[in-house]
């Protein structure tokens, strides 16, 4: 057996090279890695304000995407329907105001300017004013048919009005 020497305060003989080689290459292989992580870290920031732009573009192209799906109809019922709203109704209702007699009262007016129809209701003293109402209506231009398709006297009223029913068809505006 080898003798075990206790004197702590005699100098080692040998220098501890290979400990102190491991030390500095830890160090080295420390600061490596740090680098890296650095690199990393930067690359992995650019990449997240690449991806923050392209959200910011996508989201920009499909607002505009929704703005002109608002403003352009989607199919041809949407854009006939466009269309014929497009159309002034204005000298539809001027016909009805120049027609109008004052023996007559416009209950509801109902206008579908799709199939270019107004469904009126009336009230007239007699049956003979919503008569001379419905030969005016018939008689003025851009009005192709008005029917009647419902008359009766009101007797709960004092008065005695007679209630009408009207479809007018126009002539759309070229």
């Amino acid at each position: 057996m080898k003798p075990m020497q206790l004197d702590f305060h005699q100098s080692p003989r040998s220098t501890p090279w290979l400990g102190l080689a491991l030390v500095v290459v830890a160090v080295i292989a420390l600061l490596w890695v740090m680098t890296r992580l650095d690199i990393s870290d930067q690359a992995r920031q650019q990449l997240d304000a690449r991806e923050d732009e392209i959200s910011w573009q996508r989201r920009r192209l499909d607002e505009a995407r929704n703005k002109e799906q608002k403003e352009a109809p989607s199919n041809a019922k949407v854009l006939a329907a466009h269309q014929a709203q497009q159309q002034a109704i204005g000298p539809v209702l001027a016909v009805l105001e120049q027609t109008w007699l004052p023996t007559v009262a416009y209950t509801r007016i109902e206008l579908a300017s799709t199939e270019h129809l107004i469904k009126l209701d009336l009230e007239a003293k007699t049956l003979a004013d919503a008569l001379a109402l419905v030969d005016r209506l018939g008689s003025t231009k851009g009005v192709k048919t008005v029917s009647l398709s419902r008359h009766n006297l009101r007797a709960s009223d004092p008065f005695h009005p007679v209630q009408v029913n009207l479809d007018i068809v126009w002539e759309p505006r070229r």
